[in-house]
């Protein structure tokens, strides 16, 4: 073959590779374009399932609700066990009786615990009448008082009427004018005139002063310095009576008087000291006895049940301390039932002797549940004892018992709850619902559930529906409680809102049930 022909077969050989190319490309690109057509034809003939959200206007939106979760137990088995040995005097149940919580079960023989707790109780109604005679010495105290201020006031009165007295009716006499500035002694002063005349002008303004005093004294009043007021008032006219004496005595015999007149002056003006004298001694007694019955009554206080230290309070505690230790090993040999239910057990005889911390019967209640939860103290606040909540949405339970400091290892409260439900056994979980009605308080307030909220660093955002599409509310979260929050801002009651957006984000297209 020549050299041209192979060239020629060679080129032919390309020609055809070429055509084979060329058609495979053709025909991968028809594939594409039909395989698209099928796509859309599919697409079109499937239509989008748009997710199907409800939505509640936030003036029907729920009330708060608490929401927690609790275990089922059953509700109480108890062993009862003995604290002390003893013999069994008595045995009152027979096994599978059905007994309530506080049954007498077993009786150990207690004689000499019986008779420590009588006479402890002895001993604590003794306390308790002495304490009350101590009363009745309080009432006599007060009583004594009142007779001692009654006596006082009486006094400070006497005291008055008689320094009074011996001034205006007695004194005066020896002055020509007892209210003027310058009195006008008419006696011979002896060197003394000026002095005499300024003391009677000084009893113008004591008098005075002290008749007011005398309206105006109650047992209200500062008794005491009442009673030291009048006694220097008396003590004053006492000096002012002695120089008058002295005159009397030292008087010349070519005087206005003469010497029998001088001297039956000097007679009268003795005597009015000497009843002046009384009545200082008067107001020495009644400032005794006002004194001795304010301590009296202060004794009394302190023996007496009531005051602030009482010794009459002290016996009775101490008798009211050794009653209870009495009576409480008195109650170690009575053996009672703590629960109620059935006695599944018991293991003694009359007349068997027994250890201490010996187990003799058992008490179990075979049909009662009880639910188990802890709260926080916000959740706390809205339950207490009696309370009906619902659980698992099909039968109710009672709270029954609230501790009253959190758990140490859980660091939230513990909550019983009784339930007389057939639906649920030992070991469940189940849901602890309560709808907590609004007070006026908080009428204003705005509670959602928290399903309704996407939670963020701070705050969190609600899903609203414009056009069928969800859009973002942001909102202020304020104190939550149970299964509910607070909106504090962001929210309005014109507002409608999606109950539920687990699983929902922002932007997608939604079907709508309100």
């Amino acid at each position: 073959m020549k050299f041209s022909d192979k060239i020629k077969k060679r080129l032919h050989l390309k020609r055809k590779n070429s055509q084979k190319v060329i058609i495979g490309a053709v025909l991968i690109i028809l594939l594409v374009i039909v395989a698209k057509q099928l796509t859309k034809s599919d697409t079109a003939d499937t239509p989008t399932v748009k997710p199907v959200v409800t939505t509640t206007p936030v003036e029907y939106s729920d009330d708060k609700t608490l929401s927690v979760i609790g275990t089922v137990r059953a509700f109480s088995e108890a062993a009862v066990t003995t604290e002390v040995a003893g013999r069994v005097t008595s045995v009152n149940v027979q096994l599978g009786d059905e007994v309530e919580a506080g049954r007498i079960l077993v009786t150990l023989e207690n004689a000499s615990e019986r008779a420590s707790a009588l006479q402890a109780q002895g001993a604590y109604e003794a306390a308790l009448a002495a304490a009350a005679r101590d009363n009745v010495g309080v009432e006599q105290s007060k009583t004594q008082l009142a007779k001692a201020q009654d006596g006082a006031i009486t006094m400070f009165k006497s005291a008055y009427n008689t320094t009074n007295g011996t001034i205006l009716n007695t004194i005066d006499n020896f002055f020509a004018s007892p209210d003027a500035r310058v009195p006008g002694l008419r006696i011979d002063g002896r060197g003394q005139t000026a002095a005499i005349s300024a003391e009677r002008v000084q009893y113008q303004t004591l008098l005075s002063e002290w008749l007011q005093q005398v309206n105006t004294i109650s047992t209200d009043s500062d008794l005491e310095s009442k009673l030291a007021y009048a006694k220097q008032n008396v003590q004053k006219t006492i000096n002012f009576v002695d120089t008058f004496i002295t005159l009397f005595n030292n008087q010349d015999n070519n005087g206005r008087y003469s010497d029998s007149e001088l001297l039956a002056f000097s007679t009268t003006y003795t005597a009015l000291r000497a009843n002046l004298i009384a009545t200082e001694s008067g107001i020495d007694n009644a400032a005794h006895a006002l004194q001795s019955s304010e301590d009296s009554l202060e004794q009394a206080r302190l023996s007496a049940s009531g005051g602030t230290i009482s010794a009459a309070d002290e016996q009775v505690k101490q008798a009211q301390g050794s009653l209870a230790a009495a009576q409480a090993n008195l109650s170690k040999t009575i053996l009672r039932t703590p629960i109620g239910g059935t006695v599944n057990s018991i293991a003694v005889r009359t007349g068997d002797f027994i250890g201490s911390f010996i187990k003799i019967a058992e008490v179990a209640n075979n049909t009662a549940l009880e639910i188990i939860t802890f709260v926080d103290d916000s959740t706390k606040d809205l339950l207490t004892i009696g309370d009906e909540v619902i659980l698992n949405e099909q039968f109710t339970g009672t709270v029954t018992q609230i501790a009253p400091s959190i758990n140490s290892e859980t660091r939230k409260t513990e909550v019983r709850i009784a339930t007389d439900g057939t639906d649920i056994n030992n070991g469940d979980t189940v849901r602890i619902t309560k709808k907590i009605e609004k007070t006026s308080d908080s009428s204003s307030e705005i509670w959602v559930p928290l399903t309704s909220i996407k939670f963020n660093r701070e705050n969190g955002f609600m899903l609203g529906v414009v056009n069928n599409t969800l859009v973002e509310v942001p909102v202020v979260l304020g104190k939550i409680n149970g299964g509910s929050v607070v909106i504090t801002e962001g929210l309005s009651s014109a507002d409608t809102f999606v109950t539920d957006v687990r699983g929902l984000a922002a932007g997608e297209e939604v079907s709508v049930i309100e």
